[in-house]
């Protein structure tokens, strides 16, 4: 399977773990015909596409995970771990371009692989996926402009906090329990994996988070968002050329 593909932007973590494969509402009969036509199997380390070659294909992924990695600096960086029901390589039913980074199975998993031809076609004989890719891409949208406001803060603390609170959001109120890696959170920050861990560590020492596997665990909102108002407070006055 080296069929290249430009990749995007997933899923907020939190979301992509609930959004599931994208063949769940459908019939047995009728998921079978589908993965029996668009589906393909691919392995653990297999290369899926490469940056810089060019991408005829998307990938809807069904069952199994996928790290996008993109060159800077002739330096290889995950970018993020793709899950089921996540949509990678969607630019390439447009223009066929370039693919923009790497894409690398880290699991066993399966597939629903669509060229131009047949991206219509299944669309309108599975209405149901259609939706589903929909709501998919305008959370991407709105991840991107959360990811904007992020990137404009210019504390560390702050950025992370801010991250936290945005994926918290369905949440609103009391606590909040978040599918979330460091790999995952530092792309969204644009922060090194070890910067990331060093401000998670000191939100969960000050009793802010809570750490249990690769999920973050946020006891109370609330608290999370005053502490989020004062590093905004000090950041303000940090920058105030009189000293004020």
């Amino acid at each position: 399977m080296n069929d290249p593909s430009q990749s995007v932007a997933a899923l907020p973590p939190a979301e992509a773990a609930a959004y599931g494969a994208p063949t769940d509402d459908l019939p047995p009969e009728e998921r079978d015909r589908l993965l029996g036509r668009y589906g393909r199997r691919f392995s653990s380390g297999e290369t899926l596409f490469r940056e810089g070659d060019p991408g005829d294909v998307a990938f809807l992924l069904q069952d199994g995970r996928v790290r996008l990695l993109k060159r800077v600096r002739l330096v290889e960086k995950s970018l993020v771990v793709l899950k089921s029901g996540d949509l990678f390589g969607e630019s390439a039913l447009l223009d066929g371009s370039a693919r923009n980074s790497t894409a690398v199975a880290i699991s066993d998993g399966l597939a629903v692989v669509l060229d131009r031809t047949t991206f219509r076609p299944m669309l309108e004989h599975y209405p149901k996926i259609a939706i589903r890719l929909l709501e998919q891409l305008v959370r991407r949208i709105r991840d991107a402009e959360d990811q904007i406001e992020i990137m404009m803060v210019n504390d560390t603390h702050s950025k992370i906090v801010s991250s936290l609170l945005k994926l918290a959001q369905p949440a609103m109120t009391g606590a909040a329990d978040l599918a979330l890696s460091p790999v995952e959170l530092s792309t969204r920050v644009g922060l090194d994996v070890d910067t990331v861990k060093s401000g998670v560590k000191r939100l969960r020492e000050q009793g802010y988070l809570r750490i249990v596997g690769e999920r973050v665990e946020i006891p109370d909102l609330e608290a999370l968002r005053r502490l989020y108002l004062l590093l905004g407070t000090k950041e303000e006055l940090a920058s105030d050329p009189r000293g004020r």
